[in-house]
């Protein structure tokens, strides 16, 4: 019986440990040139509700829809790169450069460039696409699609938030969940667009990656939306 005992609550401090778990990821951000500005306030709010989104109180008491309690925060002025005249379109050529950039700075987990359009993220899939993480993770490195250049349905709106925290899922080694509710859907995330935070499911697995961080997890085959 004191075996049983010793188990269980050994099994009760793993979840405890777990369920309070807590990370918070520092991220450097710059946008090319050639695309519209973007605000350190914008920035700000965008990593606050994607933060706010993660860590949102479950109305589920099962593994598939859990609070998961990472934190982004803009650790520097956003930047500019690329030289004028240059292209903000990443495609095959140019995605390893737009990687590279910022990657050098010390004190950041995560770096993002913003883009006018992403044509090419890795072998095998098609485009266009609206973020790519590099896989693996060697740059730490997201680049996404600029909040004002996305193509979305009229009445619709893009939910950035939604794809920084998606595409951070990406770099710690998720793959996409076959789930429409899924942070880590392989469909549209304007499908969202209309559907309040409290919607968007993390499962505990998936919260133990985010919690780990770039490259901790197994990166799986390639899921389809249909």
């Amino acid at each position: 019986m004191r075996m049983i005992a010793g188990i269980l609550s050994l099994a009760l401090l793993t979840w405890v440990e777990a369920a309070s778990a807590q990370k918070m990821y520092s991220l450097s951000v710059s946008r090319h040139r050639a695309v519209p500005p973007l605000s350190e306030p914008d920035v700000k709010g965008i990593l606050a509700n994607a933060s706010r989104m993660l860590k949102k109180n479950s109305r589920h008491s099962d593994d598939d829809d859990v609070a998961c309690n990472v934190t982004f925060r803009l650790q520097a002025p956003v930047g500019v790169f690329g030289s004028t005249g240059s292209t903000a379109v990443v495609d095959e050529d140019n995605i390893h450069a737009v990687h590279h950039v910022d990657s050098e700075v010390a004190g950041v987990d995560i770096h993002v460039k913003v883009v006018e359009a992403i044509k090419f993220c890795r072998p095998g899939l098609d485009g266009p696409f609206e973020g790519c993480a590099f896989s693996p993770p060697d740059f730490r490195s997201l680049i996404v699609v600029h909040p004002k250049l996305h193509t979305v349905p009229r009445g619709q709106r893009f939910p950035d938030h939604l794809l920084w925290a998606h595409e951070f899922g990406h770099l710690t080694g998720l793959g996409h969940r076959r789930d429409r509710l899924a942070l880590m859907t392989p469909c549209s995330l304007t499908e969202f667009s209309n559907l309040p935070d409290t919607r968007v499911q993390v499962n505990r697995a998936e919260c133990r990656c985010l919690l780990s961080g770039p490259g901790s997890c197994p990166l799986p085959g390639p899921v389809s939306c249909r």
